[in-house]
């Protein structure tokens, strides 16, 4: 119940900043709707849906910093340590907080992509292709990527937390400490992550594609040891948060 409450109220101080974005991005799709016949296809998909994107990611990396910062900034730190529930579980409520709302907000875009304006450009795209065979393919991939690329912005979420208590346990010098942090951990990871791969060569591989088209495969080794990897720093996050921050 703990750890429900404070989903709640992770997701209740953030959603604005999802919300603003997503009225925002829905604007941007009006707009280029009715400025539909300056734009080409490629221009379109570049305005309305990879760069709102992008920027989605920035937010939802900016937030995963905003929200250990402005415990600090209010004090309201005191009251989550004070709180009967371990660190890794309040650092966990909020990445769950941010994740969902990273989730939400995507599907908002992709929905307002396709019916404001996916719709206008069908006709375009279905006689250029042959859908019946290039669908599922497309779908498959589209899914896939989707997950990965989740599970590598809750890598860098966590990463961002771990930055910001290291920037805590110093008096002086935060940022230099914050920087070193995220460089540190980041190639620690790098340098890490091939070798652990290379034990993990017996795992099944991920298949992308359909059975009746162009099919690729992707070791799962590397996947698994980034999940190991997230289960480790969330566990140091949160003896940090417990034992070594001073507040």
């Amino acid at each position: 119940m703990a750890l429900w409450n404070l989903f709640k109220k992770e997701i209740k101080s953030i959603s604005p900043l999802f919300g603003f974005f997503t009225v925002g991005v829905v604007a941007l799709h009006v707009i280029v709707l009715y400025k539909s016949a300056d734009f080409q296809m490629d221009a379109t998909m570049v305005l309305a849906l990879i760069i709102p994107y992008l920027f989605l990611v920035a937010l939802a990396i900016g937030t995963g910093y905003y929200q250990l910062h402005v415990e600090w900034r209010t004090n309201s730190i005191y009251l989550l340590l004070s709180l009967p529930i371990r660190g890794w579980k309040v650092l966990a409520a909020k990445l769950a907080a941010v994740l969902s709302l990273l989730i939400a907000t995507s599907i908002v875009i992709a929905a307002s992509f396709a019916s404001l304006l996916l719709r206008v450009m069908w006709e375009e795209v279905s006689t250029s292709e042959d859908w019946s065979e290039l669908g599922p393919s497309l779908m498959s991939l589209v899914l896939n990527l989707y997950w990965i690329c989740l599970f590598v912005m809750l890598f860098l979420l966590i990463v961002v937390q771990f930055t910001f208590l290291c920037g805590q346990l110093v008096a002086k010098f935060k940022w230099f400490v914050m920087v070193s942090a995220f460089f540190g951990i980041s190639w620690l990871s790098l340098l890490i992550s091939p070798l652990l791969s290379n034990l993990l060569v017996w795992t099944p591989e991920i298949v992308i594609g359909h059975k009746d088209s162009d099919m690729a495969f992707l070791h799962s080794g590397p996947f698994i040891v980034l999940g190991l990897l997230c289960i480790g720093l969330i566990a140091l996050n949160g003896f940090i948060f417990e034992k070594e921050v001073e507040v």
